[in-house]
């Protein structure tokens, strides 16, 4: 999920009723179009993050099982920091960080492909991930508090961390950075010795699993911003890194893009596609509210069912068109319940996927749904 801990004011964004016949449009070439594209096959496999709606364990048992009938591919995404000590001892993972683990590959139906993220950024994109003990996001430990990406002990570490990964879920897409971009914006500094850790863990696991497909994800949304920088330089920078990953893999949340245009909402994943240098393209989070978000920056976001559902009938319809390798909306529920139980211990910016769903958040379809199941029943290739 991208760092949204730096909101900024949309800006020029236009008003609902000003695209509405433009909505239209795209309303009926959805209508058109779904005659067409139903004798066609897919290329790319669909999936979602087992992102639960509520803290009970009905609401993930519910959301493994939505995932398990309703997809060809689950997202583990995990980003809770890194059992930095174990795995440069080679010693045993906590009992609870495993129990997660096993929990995950447990409730995974064995007929789905597996896409794992990890990352050694920590989830604010300032620094170093935290420490997994007992639980995620604790402090690192005395000899990794100070310790640069690029250090000696960090890259042991992490490679060992990364392999016992692979070796328990036995990906089928592995990301080895999240939205590494973002560092770029926020600690700049540490950027080279980020890459130097990517490009030798990188190496080191495409020599014992070469027919893995391991690269690092990007927030495209971000990097056209031009609030977050010079989006040029950041392509280079992606560019250079792209020569260490086998898929230029991107988070896109259109509804972040700045400035949006509801008429055309995929302009960051154009220009993924004119700077990734013919790599295949992924998509590892996706998603846009049925719902204006809670956010006071987001405020006049133009958000309804319909204007979701011809999001994500044009995110479906591109992934089909340019032969992306899979595609994953975050939340396939709105977490209205979780966010109600948690208000207030997580920050507001949370609730900007909150209503992303294509079921709302007591479980009813969205428009957004029906688009799912169409490209969903074309046979994947």
């Amino acid at each position: 999920m991208t760092d949204c801990t730096h909101p900024y004011p949309l800006r020029a964004l236009h008003m609902y009723l000003m695209h509405g016949m433009r909505l239209l449009a795209v309303a009926v070439f959805l209508c058109l179009g779904t005659q067409t594209m139903a004798a066609n096959t897919r290329p790319f496999l669909m999936g979602f993050t087992p992102w639960p709606w509520d803290t009970k364990w009905a609401a993930l048992q519910d959301t493994y099982n939505f995932i398990n009938a309703n997809a060809d591919i689950i997202s583990h995404h995990i980003e809770e920091g890194v059992p930095w000590t174990e795995a440069l001892a080679d010693t045993a993972f906590h009992p609870q960080m495993m129990q997660d683990w096993t929990l995950r590959r447990d409730l995974t139906s064995p007929g789905l492909k597996v896409f794992l993220s990890l990352s050694p950024i920590d989830q604010m994109r300032t620094g170093l991930a935290h420490y997994r003990g007992e639980g995620p996001q604790m402090p690192l430990p005395a000899d990794f508090a100070n310790a640069r990406f690029n250090d000696p002990k960090v890259k042991k570490a992490y490679l060992a961390y990364v392999r016992r990964a692979i070796d328990f879920f036995r990906p089928d897409y592995l990301a080895i950075a999240i939205e590494a971009n973002e560092l770029l914006d926020n600690a700049p500094q540490s950027w080279p010795d980020f890459v130097e850790l990517h490009v030798e863990t990188y190496r080191a696991l495409k020599q014992s699993h070469p027919e893995l497909p391991v690269f690092f994800t990007a927030s495209v949304h971000n990097v056209v911003n031009p609030e977050r920088g010079d989006p040029a330089a950041t392509w280079s920078k992606l560019q250079q890194l792209w020569r260490h990953s086998d898929i230029a893999a991107a988070s896109f949340y259109p509804f972040l893009q700045q400035p949006l245009d509801l008429a055309n909402p995929f302009v960051a994943l154009g220009e993924l596609r004119r700077h990734a240098g013919g790599k295949p393209i992924a998509i590892t989070e996706a998603g846009y509210p049925a719902k204006q978000p809670a956010v006071d920056a987001l405020r006049n976001l133009p958000a309804s069912p319909e204007i979701q559902r011809n999001i994500y009938y044009g995110l479906l319809a591109r992934a089909a068109s340019e032969q992306y390798i899979f595609l994953i909306v975050w939340a396939h529920r709105d977490y209205d319940a979780l966010w109600n139980r948690l208000q207030g211990k997580i920050p507001e910016w949370g609730a900007l996927w909150r209503d992303i769903g294509i079921l709302d958040g007591e479980g009813l379809a969205r428009p957004s749904r029906d688009v799912w199941d169409l490209f969903l029943r074309m046979p994947h290739l």
